[in-house]
């Protein structure tokens, strides 16, 4: 019985225990659960605050027309820029009760449909305003947008390294939802404002441009007048097609293009503010490209150094570089108008290519053959004879050759070298005197042989009979 009792007593104190245990797993998977939800709405918190702060309301720029104010509000940020609301609101300052002037909102709408342009604009008529009140209004705005799922991501990859805080920030972006933002910006309007503006002019700094042809050109348009580069449109009406880029700013606007060929090209300006309009124009002159001096050298010895002179004429040498390339030479760029190669260490061919701002200059190209220097030339016929002494002139090519040895071989007297070898580029000419030997047994004539060796160790024989002069 007390067994029993003893058995009764241990299955109770497990039962109690299992119970405990059941009750305290409860109330941890409801603390982990309570955790967990803490962490996702602080994460939450995070990433709306982060991700509003990936977009900023930056300024608001009034422009006066005779009868309009456009009030342009520039944002920055990560947002689809087709998900945009906003109303900017206009608060009277200090204005006179019996003046009851009221606040006034108006929408903002997209300057254009550009997506890579976060400018908006208010337009605001002037008949709004008692405009002889001289009342200052104060300015602010509230947007909403959505932000941009790909802009946000390549926003927040600058800001952390770890991919997973990103991706996390990522998925609870689609619980921030839209983005609001408020602004009260710190100039004010005035509505009576604006309405005196200076002349509209716009001017080139050339009115002739003479470019090479291939090359690109740029002219720089001084804009008098305009303040804000959104109230002024530009545009080329005459030769629009010799134009590459064009986009307006002030005070200046830089027109740019390739040199293609001849033509006018003329650029009208429009103050959109009060469309007034102002026309410049300048001459485009495109000229073939012109060597300073000609290439003439178009075959190289190897062994032989190299230099190429690539100028062009009027065209600054640090504006150019020479693309060096062939069979024969390592290829690359080398800056400036001179291309000094190395003794050539091979056979093939070298190509020069003129570059002015890293582009091809066409036509602007060389070629040169590098080979094997030649074996020595012995003029065929003397090319003078005193007597019995006979003048030849032997030719050795490459700059760093020149004769080794001259070796009688039969019926010659004495030998020497005239003078100093004429150098005529790669080539040197010798001129060698050679003296006829009397020949046995009084013979009319006699046989010379001799040859002539280089420091390339290369040969050439020269066999001739001549008369002798007794």
């Amino acid at each position: 019985m007390a067994r029993k009792k003893k058995f009764q007593a241990r299955v109770e104190v497990y039962f109690i225990i299992y119970i405990a245990t059941i009750v305290s797993f409860f109330a941890i998977e409801g603390e982990v659960k309570h955790f967990k939800d803490n962490q996702k709405k602080i994460l939450l918190e995070v990433s709306k605050d982060k991700i509003q702060n990936l977009v900023t309301i930056r300024n608001a720029t009034d422009l006066h027309s005779k009868d309009t104010i456009n009030l342009k509000v520039q944002l920055d940020g990560a947002f689809e820029k087709n998900s945009f609301e906003g109303t900017v609101h206009l608060t009277p300052i200090d204005a006179p009760e019996d003046l009851d002037l009221k606040p006034l909102s108006y929408p903002l709408s997209p300057r254009n449909q550009d997506p890579e342009n976060k400018t908006f604009i208010a337009v605001i008529p002037k008949s709004d305003f008692n405009l002889k009140s001289e009342v200052l209004y104060r300015m602010s705005a509230d947007i909403s947008v959505m932000p941009d799922e790909h802009l946000v991501e390549e926003e927040l990859s600058k800001s952390y390294t770890d991919k997973m805080i990103v991706h996390k920030i990522m998925d609870a972006m689609t619980d921030v939802g839209e983005i609001s933002l408020e602004k009260q910006f710190q100039n004010t309007l005035d509505p009576a404002g604006g309405a005196i503006q200076a002349p509209f002019t716009i001017t080139v700094d050339r009115p002739k441009v003479s470019i090479v042809e291939g090359l690109p050109w740029e002219v720089r348009v001084i804009v008098g007048g305009v303040v804000d580069s959104d109230d002024l449109e530009l545009t080329a009406v005459k030769g629009g097609n010799l134009v590459g880029k064009l986009e307006p700013a002030t005070p200046v606007t830089v027109v740019s293009g390739r040199g293609r060929k001849d033509g006018r090209i003329t650029l009208r300006g429009v103050r959109l503010s009060d469309e007034e309009v102002s026309e410049v124009d300048f001459q485009l002159q495109v000229r073939p490209p012109v060597w300073v001096k000609a290439p003439s050298v178009t075959e190289a010895y190897v062994g032989d150094p190299l230099m190429f002179e690539g100028a062009l004429r009027d065209i600054p040498s640090s504006e150019t570089s020479i693309r060096v390339g062939g069979t024969a030479v390592r290829g690359g760029i080398m800056p400036g108008t001179i291309a000094q190669m190395p003794d050539l260490a091979e056979e093939g061919n070298i190509t020069f290519q003129v570059l002015v701002d890293g582009r091809e200059v066409k036509g602007m190209k060389h070629s040169v053959q590098v080979v094997k220097p030649p074996a020595p030339k012995i003029s065929v016929n003397p090319v003078g004879r005193d007597g019995n002494y006979l003048t030849f002139e032997i030719t050795t090519y490459g700059k760093n050759n020149s004769i080794r040895r001259f070796r009688k071989k039969g019926g010659v007297g004495s030998n020497r070298q005239l003078g100093e070898a004429q150098i005529l580029g790669s080539r040197k000419v010798y001129r060698w005197e050679v003296e006829l030997e009397e020949p046995f047994d009084d013979a009319e004539s006699q046989e010379i042989k001799f040859s002539v060796s280089d420091q390339n160790k290369s040969s050439t024989s020269y066999r001739k009979i001549f008369i002798y002069n007794y």
